[in-house]
This record gives structure tokens, sequence and C-alpha cells, in this order.
């Protein structure tokens, strides 16, 4: 019998980095992609990416956004345990597929925890931002149902 040798070493570690996961839109509703993130990336770093729209191999595989483009970032930031988006748009003026698109980007951010609440705040509106979540099947939906009948 002959000895295994040393152990392997390198391949794929956690201490690698961590990847961003991106939304963007395809004929049957809103898909996730994977890209390679910096070390500490976080947030913001995620919506630029989302506001970058899809590579050109994305694209070649049906991959688009239904972000239009904007003078003005989207801002992103964390605050009470909920993250915040500042819009350079409405919500009423974006297709139902671009909220999910900038809400599940914000909630896969690297650095916002698990399941969190997305606070969507509009140019130009007072009051209470929308308030909300990222499904399993990668669209925005209300935060808080009310009690079910």
């Amino acid at each position: 019998m002959r000895p295994a040798g040393d152990p392997v070493h390198g391949g794929l570690t956690g201490s690698l980095g961590s990847s961003l996961r991106v939304y963007f839109v395809t004929p049957q509703g809103t898909w996730p992609v994977s890209r390679p993130a910096p070390a500490g990336a976080r947030l913001q770093q995620a919506m630029d990416a989302l506001l970058d729209g899809p590579t050109a191999a994305e694209r070649a595989r049906g991959l688009v956004t239904q972000l239009p483009s904007a003078r003005q970032p989207v801002r992103a930031g964390t605050a009470q345990g909920r993250v915040q988006l500042r819009l350079p748009w409405l919500v009423r003026d974006l297709r139902p597929a671009a909220v999910s698109q900038l809400v599940c980007t914000a909630a896969e951010a690297p650095d916002v925890g698990d399941d969190p609440v997305v606070e969507v705040f509009e140019p130009g509106l007072a009051g209470r931002p929308w308030a909300v979540k990222c499904d399993e099947s990668g669209s925005a939906v209300p935060a808080e149902r009310g009690p079910s009948s």
C-alpha cells in the first residue's frame, strides 16, 4: 500500500472573499446572478453592480434589466436593522420587475443579514417609506401583512 501524500491545499474556501447576488430579468421573472466581490463588499457595491446592468455574457443568456437610466444613483445603507434604498425614481414609474430587482439585490447584499426589511424612499415624497421584502421567488412583497382572515 502506498501513502496518499500530503493533504490538498488551496481550492475554494470562505476566506477568499464573497460574491454579490444581483437580480436581473428573464421572460420568467427575476433571476439572480453571482458576481465576484472584493473582500469587504457591501450593500452599495451590490446596488452599483445592479445599475451597471447585465454583462455581455449575462445578456447572451437572455438576462436584461427593467431599471431605467438615472442621473442620480440609488443610495443604499442600513439603519436600525433595516436596509434603506433612496431611489431617483418614483415607484409608480417602475415596472414591478424593476422594483423586485432593487429590493432583492439589496436584500441579498453581503452585509445586511438574513431576511431584511427593505425601506424604499422615493424622491420628493414625505412620509413613511415602502417596507418590503424579497420573497423566495425573487419578488418584492409587502414586509408587514395584515392578519389572515
